[in-house]
């Protein structure tokens, strides 16, 4: 009798497509795969869980996708003001933001990727 290995779990499909759309918006896939290396089928495989996402891709990705309350707060405020950034845009802004009040000691370190 053979034993299956189980597979570990980093992320959760449903956790990527949430981390993907909060970057990228609705059409999250192919510019999520593009920013770490991927091709377009990889991150379908992920979805579908036929292949798990490995632990470094996977705090990758929550590193791209987190930039807290307060980068929630500076990406509104630049979507607000510039309403036809897109969604990526606004997220690297504010993500460029924060770790320059990072840098002044305004903010607590941030994560850098």
């Amino acid at each position: 009798m053979t034993s299956r290995r189980q597979r570990q779990v980093y992320m959760t499909p449903a956790e990527l497509a949430v981390a993907g759309e909060s970057i990228y918006g609705a059409r999250w896939r192919a510019p999520l795969a593009r920013s770490i290396g991927l091709s377009d089928r990889m991150i379908q495989y992920y979805l579908t869980g036929e292949q798990p996402i490995p632990a470094e891709r996977a705090n990758r990705i929550r590193r791209l996708a987190d930039i807290g309350q307060t980068g929630l707060i500076i990406r509104a405020s630049i979507r607000k003001a510039a309403p036809d950034l897109q969604l990526y845009r606004a997220h690297k802004v504010a993500r460029q933001i924060l770790a320059d009040l990072s840098a002044a000691g305004i903010l607590p370190d941030q994560p850098h990727d």
